[in-house]
């Protein structure tokens, strides 16, 4: 049940997060499809988490943990400030601290105890991990601290955490579930070419919000 969940949630997450890259930012289509994948990676990231956690896979868990965290504080970001909440917001950044120096400090004690890998991959991708959530949660701290930040600021923010949950989501897909995409269609190009897309819309935006800033579309 747990897993039919997590694969369908994902699916849906794929698509409506490929639509909402795809149609004008700011429009009601961009939001209505932004509101479905941040509901969608939220939950397949936390049944994938918890299926991981039963499955003692501890790098598939803080991947499961680091994403929803991204995509939570990534939908808060650009609420109106009448409908922030500094409760969750504490709390978000709280959970994703904690997350990320758990998994900065186990990729360091695995590498120290000679173990270079956590469930098949390298111990320095969950160390990545962890740095992505602690990064991020640090930045959260200044927000919060500075109670008001630009709009400029919130889309970029907004931004590159979406595009990390993408990126992440797209990465476990195609490349860390490839078994299940026809064997036709399981070459390197075509595995990798979403992935890779995700990450060149990211920075595009990233640079154009950066540059020119961002004029909402309806």
């Amino acid at each position: 049940m747990l897993a039919s969940l997590h694969i369908l949630t994902g699916s849906v997450a794929l698509i409506s997060g490929a639509l909402s890259f795809s149609v004008k930012k700011g429009s009601k289509l961009h939001r209505k499809f932004g509101l479905i994948f941040v509901i969608s990676m939220a939950v397949m990231a936390s049944s994938g988490a918890l299926l991981a956690i039963l499955n003692s896979e501890r790098l598939n868990a803080v991947a499961g943990l680091v994403t929803f965290y991204l995509v939570a504080t990534a939908y808060l970001t650009v609420r109106s400030a009448k409908r922030q909440n500094p409760s969750l917001n504490y709390v978000l950044t709280t959970f994703g601290f904690a997350v990320g120096l758990y998994a900065i400090v186990t990729g360091i004690i695995s590498l120290n105890s000679g173990v270079v890998l956590i469930d098949g991959n390298p111990a320095q991708v969950i160390i990545i991990f962890g740095s992505i959530a602690v990064l991020a949660a640090v930045l959260d701290i200044r927000a919060i601290k500075s109670h008001r930040i630009s709009r400029k600021a919130q889309l970029i923010r907004h931004i590159w955490r979406v595009g990390i949950a993408m990126f992440i989501a797209t990465a476990s897909f195609f490349l860390g579930q490839s078994q299940v995409i026809p064997e036709a269609l399981r070459q390197i190009v075509i595995l990798v070419t979403p992935v890779l897309l995700v990450l060149f819309v990211t920075v595009f935006w990233l640079f154009r919000i950066a540059v020119w800033g961002f004029k909402s579309r309806t």
